[in-house]
């Protein structure tokens, strides 16, 4: 995986965070390439919490500022990415043999489907109410 100008909304705080999750991809692709994610999970745990705190609340505010039509259902999205972090983490807890590779199909479905679609339609909505950061 690799950030691509394609990907790119042209909200800045926006495609930070976009970029910021790509990067948690990597980490992730990497761990799982050399064998050590089950060692190294907390890390993107963390990442995760990061990402979440920072660019999912930022874009919520955004949302609601700009009267978004879609914004309840998309804060549950959020909420919904959420409740998957913590259930990862409890997985990971109880010892499950298979967290990465279930973050990683979840992370990139999110990537795919949130990122890449519903994300690029709601800061399409804000530019065109104005939103030119």
């Amino acid at each position: 995986m690799e950030w691509k100008d394609q990907y790119r909304v042209k909200v800045g705080i926006i495609d930070e965070g976009h970029r910021k999750f790509v990067g948690i991809l990597q980490q992730l692709d990497h761990y799982l390439d050399e064998g050590t994610c089950r060692e190294k999970v907390s890390e993107l745990f963390f990442s995760l919490v990061n990402y979440a705190e920072h660019y999912l609340i930022q874009e919520e505010i955004y949302f609601k500022n700009y009267q978004y039509t879609q914004f309840s259902h998309h804060k549950e999205s959020h909420r919904h990415f959420i409740g998957m972090v913590d259930k990862f983490r409890e997985d990971y807890e109880k010892g499950s043999s298979t967290i990465c590779e279930e973050m990683r199909d979840f992370l990139y479905g999110w990537f795919r489907n949130h990122i890449l679609q519903y994300d690029k339609e709601a800061v399409d909505f804000l530019v065109q109410k104005g939103l030119n950061k």
